[in-house]
């Protein structure tokens, strides 16, 4: 079984998106796309990446319903990467893909769902119920396009984590940064902040459960002062912050936090490989 447990990204991103709609709802810049909806830009960036017919377009988005004080948590498709991806058609009449067509890499928006548009069938939607009468507030955060080869390479890596995921055996719990884990041995010891100093225990493994990084096998512990940047690579920055001292825990990370597109400078890793860390937190020492 796979959950999604964002409570962390929930509670800081929910209030501010409902003061920034409650402010914004009755504004008269939003736009017009179709007959189903309207958008207003809230952020964006000075890119020209604009999305093309046959595009991979990576976004996160967020659904109130009515314009409320209640979160449609469980209204989004999230794939294995914590955020929603679609192909994008030119000839896609649909409200979401006009908005979509707005926007460039970074941008972000705030979009209104009306008059029985089809976003309101996609969500797929167990404990508040959409009528065709609702309105759906939506804030909308256009992460990336892939484009070719680097759209191929992305699938597979989804399918990869995917495929790991549903085969498994433990229950794994997402962030909002892309990242899988499950506690294997828990601790009530206070989580790691930035600064404490940690003896840190880790072993690497392709989703294949081969070991690429046997780090744990040579040394006794790697050293380490949370917070400190290019000693660890990116996921694992921000695993730790899920741990206490005496936690044990597995991560998987997509390639984006771990090697990249170009894999490690050893080419032990490859480029878009996902990967699976062992983790163990021997001991927590504040400075």
């Amino acid at each position: 079984m796979i959950k999604t447990n964002a409570a962390v990204f929930w509670k800081n991103t929910v209030v501010n998106l409902l003061f920034i709609l409650a402010c914004n709802a009755n504004c008269e810049e939003f736009k017009s796309v179709g007959a189903h909806a309207d958008f207003k830009l809230i952020s964006f960036t000075s890119q020209s990446n604009m999305v093309e017919d046959g595009d991979l377009v990576e976004f996160k988005c967020l659904y109130l319903k009515n314009n409320t004080d209640t979160l449609l948590s469980d209204s989004t498709y999230l794939n294995e990467l914590f955020n929603d991806t679609l192909t994008y058609r030119e000839n896609n009449s649909g409200a979401l893909m006009l908005i979509i067509n707005k926007l460039q890499e970074g941008d972000s928006c705030l979009a209104r769902f009306y008059k029985g548009d089809l976003i309101l069938g996609r969500l797929n939607l167990k404990k508040n119920k959409v009528e065709a009468k609702d309105t759906i507030f939506a804030y909308i955060k256009l992460k990336h396009i892939y484009k070719g080869k680097e759209k191929m390479a992305y699938l597979l890596e989804e399918n990869a984590i995917a495929r790991y995921l549903t085969y498994s055996k433990n229950d794994w719990k997402a962030t909002e940064n892309g990242i899988f884990y499950r506690i294997v041995k828990a601790s009530n010891k206070n989580k790691i902040v930035n600064n404490d100093v940690i003896k840190l225990v880790y072993k690497g493994y392709f989703l294949n459960n081969k070991v690429f990084d046997n780090y744990a096998d040579n040394n006794p512990y790697f050293e380490y002062v949370a917070g400190t940047q290019h000693q660890l690579i990116k996921g694992m920055e921000i695993a730790i912050k899920y741990m206490s001292c005496g936690t044990e825990a597995e991560f998987i990370f997509p390639s984006s936090l771990a090697f990249g597109p170009k894999g490690s400078s050893t080419g032990i890793v490859p480029g878009h490989k996902p990967l699976l860390y062992k983790v163990k937190i021997l001991e927590n020492i504040p400075l």
